[in-house]
């Protein structure tokens, strides 16, 4: 009897992620992983993001990227744009590294709430040296 109440109790607890699921859980194919930022600094904040995309091909996994970009007066008004734009949910945890024109690329780092990045300081095309870099 004790078995079946403790089955019951543990049946209760579970009924609600059962009915719900798991609200944090995203599938793979709804993330878009991003590998590298661009941030450029003139007038208008120019934001870019690099996704990842691995495909499997008769060699091996290849790596193909697609690019976001956003403008703004600040970079979390960029940030949300890009957000907007997409159907993934933006996955920020694997970033390598920020290419960016800006002379305080400790704030980017803070805004977009990431650290332990390699920072690549560039003096012109911020965007065409994010899709050179190939780590």
């Amino acid at each position: 009897m004790k078995v079946f109440k403790a089955l019951i109790i543990i049946f209760l607890l579970l009924l609600p992620v059962i009915i719900f699921g798991n609200p944090k859980y995203v599938e793979l194919n709804n993330l878009a992983i991003i590998r590298g930022i661009g941030v450029s600094c003139n007038e208008d904040i120019n934001l870019y993001f690099q996704e990842i995309i691995p495909t499997k091909g008769d060699n091996g996994i290849k790596y193909q990227y697609e690019y976001y970009q956003s403008d703004s007066k600040n970079i979390n008004d960029a940030f949300k744009k890009i957000q907007l734009k997409t159907k993934k949910k933006l996955y920020l945890s694997k970033v390598k590294f920020l290419v960016t024109d800006c002379t305080k690329s400790n704030q980017i780092l803070k805004d977009l709430k990431l650290h332990d990045l390699k920072i690549y300081h560039v003096q012109n095309d911020v965007f065409k040296r994010l899709q050179k870099i190939k780590e």
